[in-house]
């Protein structure tokens, strides 16, 4: 949830615009290209490449985003690599970061895949720094955070059927920092209007207490008046998505999205966040190697 969004500008594997929204062929893959009809054979070595232009608008959330902007334009840069089961993911738009894990199983309608890195960006605060030697503006500062990395590791498992509809269950635990355990469900459907490629996405996302006590908590001997100590428990936020893509060219793809999450309490009654919601628009082009 917490990821800047920037760091959601950098990726989206392709397959082909002519095979947008086609019949799936039956593997694991992010959903964010599962539900568009963009997934290719996992069974088949080989990877795709993209290279655009973006630009995104976001509402603010956190008060540590101290350089947000309404409206960013953003190179798009993105692919996905597999070979014997092994892959990279990096997905444009996706909220699931970068993936890179190993497909194990595939039968008509399922695929499972172990996930080895869950890579993403989220804000938090130094454990290096001895928090009593602090005044109140040096610890008002020290709240603000800085960029830290999240490597999850987990499992991921994707439901197939209809040739339009996917679902997809994962769950990761932090393994680089011990920042806590994240999992989501999610539920696409895709369809085609002439050259015109629209899906549809509901997503509900749980984080435990650990990792929303890191993010957004603030602890005794941190909280000062500005920023009092607050505690969060576990959350469950809920979002839908509706996104379209339409083939400009064989290799030039235009593609719009607008997603919508619901931020639970537990999450938004921090001092840190400034709203309760996640509205965001993107549109890009880009061109498909």
């Amino acid at each position: 949830m917490k990821q800047r969004l920037s760091f959601e500008t950098i990726a989206w594997p392709l397959f082909s615009l002519l095979l947008l929204f086609a019949s799936m062929t039956v593997h694991a893959s992010d959903i964010a290209s599962s539900v568009a009809g963009q997934s290719d054979n996992r069974s088949a070595n080989g990877g795709y490449f993209e290279l655009g232009a973006t630009v995104y608008s976001v509402n603010k959330i956190d008060i540590r985003q101290t350089e947000h902007e309404a409206v960013t334009p953003s190179l798009l840069i993105s692919g996905v690599y597999q070979y014997e089961g092994l892959f990279v993911e990096t997905v444009h738009q996706s909220q699931d970061g970068i993936n890179l894990g190993y497909n194990f199983w595939n039968s008509k309608n399922w695929s499972l895949d172990l996930l080895l890195a869950n890579l993403k960006i989220i804000l938090v605060r130094s454990e290096e720094i001895d928090i009593t030697s602090l005044d109140e503006t040096e610890r008002n500062n020290y709240l603000m955070s800085e960029e830290s990395l999240y490597v999850g590791a987990g499992f991921r498992a994707t439901r197939y059927w209809d040739n339009d509809y996917v679902f997809q269950y994962r769950i990761t635990t932090d393994y680089y920092d011990s920042q806590g355990l994240q999992s989501s469900a999610r539920l696409g459907k895709s369809w085609q209007v002439k050259n015109w490629n629209f899906h549809a996405l509901a997503s509900v996302e749980y984080s435990s207490a650990k990792f929303n006590r890191r993010l957004f908590g603030i602890s005794r001997q941190e909280a000062t008046k500005l920023y009092p100590q607050y505690q969060p428990g576990s959350a469950i936020n809920y979002g839908v998505e509706f996104g379209v893509a339409y083939p400009i060219s064989q290799s030039i793809v235009f593609r719009a999205l607008y997603r919508f999450n619901h931020i639970s309490n537990e999450i938004s009654n921090s001092p840190f966040i400034e709203a309760n919601y996640v509205s965001f628009f993107n549109a890009s082009v880009s061109y498909v190697f």
